[in-house]
């Protein structure tokens, strides 16, 4: 009866984890049905699939709600800096790595873990031409340890947040892809979780 109960709770929310979603990526650059993937070729039409999955879902990953793709083995090149007073960490951590699974480039975007019904298992053919690379040396930092007593030109958080943006970790203080960025809302484009007019998403975290 429980084992019943439990399930109930996990398909209920897992549907409204995916209706709430589908609309906000339909069209997107995350729509991946749009693509030509081992999955469009196969007839899906699935969009959550490529992300997510119900069942049999990552064991590795216990950061992303029922993640579904492969996960990334690559070495990265972090961003370092002599100005930098936070601590970063030596690779890519928490949902950064989900992120990466797909835009580093190394693993193919329609590469799962448990493929819809109907489709074969097979090796992914949907590699991002745009993907970031494994050199994070360029970017703006991922998986640093957000501390404003470090350096006190950034705004201190509240809780796990700072002005709204979610921080990341099991004590709620890693800067992660997901900080800055809302996967299943493009309202502000590319992903961004507030408008960067007026740098407004950067003067969040940075006082300048």
């Amino acid at each position: 009866m429980r084992k019943t109960a439990i399930l109930s709770l996990l398909v209920a929310l897992f549907t409204l984890f995916t209706t709430s979603s589908f609309a906000d990526i339909t069209g997107t650059s995350h729509d991946l049905t749009s693509q030509t993937t081992l999955l469009t070729n196969a007839g899906n039409t699935q969009i959550c699939a490529y992300c997510h999955t119900p069942h049999n879902a990552s064991t590795t990953n216990s950061t992303t709600p029922l993640w579904n793709h492969e996960d990334t083995t690559a070495t990265y090149t972090m961003y370092s800096s002599p100005s930098l007073d936070m601590t970063i960490a030596g690779a890519p951590s928490g949902v950064s790595l989900a992120c990466l699974s797909c835009h580093d480039g190394s693993v193919a975007a329609d590469q799962l873990i448990n493929f819809p019904s109907g489709v074969t298992p097979a090796p992914g053919v949907f590699t991002l031409g745009d993907s970031l690379g494994t050199d994070l040396s360029n970017d703006h930092p991922i998986s640093l340890t957000y501390n404003s007593t470090q350096d006190t030109d950034f705004v201190a958080p509240v809780g796990s947040q700072v002005n709204g943006l979610q921080l990341f970790g099991a004590g709620g203080d890693q800067v992660e892809c997901g900080t800055c960025h809302s996967v299943h809302d493009n309202t502000n484009e590319p992903f961004l979780r507030v408008s960067n007019a007026g740098s407004a998403l950067c003067l969040a975290c940075h006082i300048k």
